[in-house]
């Protein structure tokens, strides 16, 4: 048994640190977006989302959405792996937001696209009403 446990130990080796490049994640800045006439109630909805991803080495990770009643804030994820070769390209990139209208009325979309002066989060915002 003793043997056993100290082979087990023994050939778990994870290597160096060094060996294996951190992933982190970043927020990417909306540059526009195509939002539909309206939203069909209980319906898939598609939301063309473009942004520039910063470099070659961010890969799309997602949207993070923000619910408050019928309004979304919505931001684009993204992971980058700390490689240290990256290139800052800001490649144009598009991907779209599916979303389901469960109300009636309208909804409120605000899409980070930047920060101004003072580090305050500036939003490409939209309103569209629900159709039956």
């Amino acid at each position: 048994m003793l043997a056993l446990v100290s082979v087990g130990i023994t050939s778990c080796d994870i290597g160096d640190d060094n060996d294996y490049a951190q992933i982190q994640y970043q927020l990417a800045e909306v540059t526009s977006v195509e939002m539909p006439e309206n939203l069909k109630f209980g319906k898939v909805n598609e939301i063309v989302v473009r942004y520039d991803n910063p470099t070659n080495c961010n890969i799309f990770a997602g949207f993070d959405v923000q619910s408050r009643l019928n309004e979304r804030d919505v931001t684009v994820v993204t992971t980058v792996r700390e490689t240290g070769d990256c290139d800052e390209l800001n490649i144009p990139t598009e991907k779209t937001l599916k979303f389901v209208a469960v109300s009636n009325g309208t909804y409120t979309f605000r899409f980070l696209s930047g920060r101004d002066a003072d580090g305050e989060p500036e939003y490409l915002e939209f309103t569209v009403e629900v159709v039956e």
